[in-house]
């Protein structure tokens, strides 16, 4: 048994069609990937914006003004109680740089600035202190364009929003002092300016900040793993008396099929597991795709998912009446017709696996493909483990049904003569 769990390893090794899609195929995928969508996440960031602030007197007599820029900035400025107040009354993420100043005097010095492309714009305050924000005619193609700068055109609406707020905060508070001077030494006053910020705050539901690109390569991952299938195809139909003369000599053979089937199960779920690892290892320090720090758990689910495209791929190798090539076709058509259905082939196809998980939750149950990229979207979306072990828990269900068909098929199967 050890014998041919040892020569069934080899001929793994040795079939290059194999390796390449377990091995070559998800790791020139992925880097299509991350060559295409790796920007993404970027896109989506806030990045500093350079401007150039107009000290003149208007901005002088701005109440405020330089505080909120010096916050916005990510500076510390000397006054460290009015910065923590401003950002409590903006919303402004002490964590985030919105701008890049540059101090000038005048506006001609600004528009200077602006023309020898040293900044994308410039703020100025008006006479009734309101801040204006005017950008470069090169910064607003950029930002309508969305792909030359990331993250560009995300900042300017922050910074347009932070400005609006300031702006408005500021000409209601101006419009209260003047019928009610009295109304900034009560504490109801400044509760209702604060009632009135509408600001969006990003909040984090989960351990960790997952790629907005992580949901296509673990369906990538789905797909390899269905790939793998064919190692044990071959090693069922090489035991099959009917369909190889390798066939015939293994059925005559001291060992039994029983030991034979064994040793080859093995020999195919360690081939799989260590492609599948290679690849899994790329998508994770190749292409940066984080699985919250679950390493481990990653690799248990490379484990899991093995096991089961082995018992697939031997029920498949047990169907009676059909040759090898037939049977490997097969193999790739289910891989690449599930794979749909997980959402591997874009946005269509992600929308399609959302659309059946809701609406038809039992039929992504039993789909293999989308089963093993819950395994990854279980370690990325959720704080417990208890969806990547009742996932797990799918996946060796599946596991012994295919086995046991599998089996039953291989025990009806006598041949006449050999």
């Amino acid at each position: 048994m050890w014998t041919t769990f040892i020569v069934t390893l080899k001929a793994n090794l040795r079939d290059k069609s194999s390796l390449f899609w377990l091995i070559v195929f998800p790791i020139a995928l992925a880097t299509m990937f991350n060559g295409v969508f790796g920007n993404l996440d970027q896109a989506m960031s806030i990045t500093p914006v350079s401007v150039a602030v107009v000290k003149d007197t208007n901005w002088t007599n701005a109440i405020g003004a330089d505080t909120l820029i010096t916050a916005m900035s990510g500076k510390n400025g000397n006054s460290g109680k009015a910065q923590d107040d401003s950002r409590d009354v903006m919303d402004i993420d002490p964590g985030v740089t919105l701008l890049d100043v540059t101090k000038v005097d005048s506006i001609s010095q600004a528009r200077e600035l602006l023309s020898q492309d040293k900044t994308d714009g410039y703020l100025k305050a008006d006479d009734e202190g309101r801040i204006a924000l005017t950008l470069s005619d090169d910064t607003v193609t950029v930002a309508n364009n969305g792909t030359q700068e990331a993250g560009l055109d995300v900042s300017l609406s922050a910074l347009d929003n932070v400005l609006d707020q300031y702006n408005r905060t500021s000409t209601t508070v101006k419009s209260v002092l003047k019928d009610n001077p009295t109304a900034p030494a009560t504490r109801t006053f400044w509760n209702g300016i604060n009632a009135s910020m509408n600001a969006t705050k990003e909040v984090t539901l989960t351990n960790f900040k997952p790629s907005v690109m992580a949901r296509y390569y673990y369906a990538l991952m789905g797909m390899a793993c269905l790939v793998a299938m064919s190692y044990m195809i071959h090693t069922v139909t090489t035991a099959q008396a009917n369909l190889s003369a390798l066939g015939i000599r293994r059925t005559v053979a001291p060992l039994g099929r029983a030991k034979q089937l064994i040793a080859g199960f093995l020999a195919g779920w360690l081939c799989s597991c260590v492609c599948l690892l290679v690849a899994l290892a790329y998508i994770r320090y190749g292409c940066d795709i984080e699985v919250g720090g679950r390493e481990s758990a990653a690799v248990l689910a490379v484990i899991v998912a093995s096991f089961m495209t082995c018992a697939f791929g031997t029920m498949i190798g047990a169907i009676p009446k059909l040759t090898t090539g037939v049977k490997q076709g097969m193999s790739t058509a289910i891989a690449c017709s599930l794979s749909l259905f997980s959402g591997l082939y874009g946005g269509f196809a992600m929308e399609l696996s959302d659309l059946i998980t809701r609406k038809a939750p039992l039929l992504a149950a039993i789909n293999p493909a989308q089963q093993v990229t819950n395994l990854f979207y279980s370690l990325m979306y959720y704080d417990s483990y208890q969806p990547f072990i009742r996932t797990c828990a799918i996946l060796l269900a599946m596991s012994a049904v295919f086995l046991a068909a599998g089996v039953i098929m291989l025990r009806r199967q006598r041949y006449e003569h050999l």
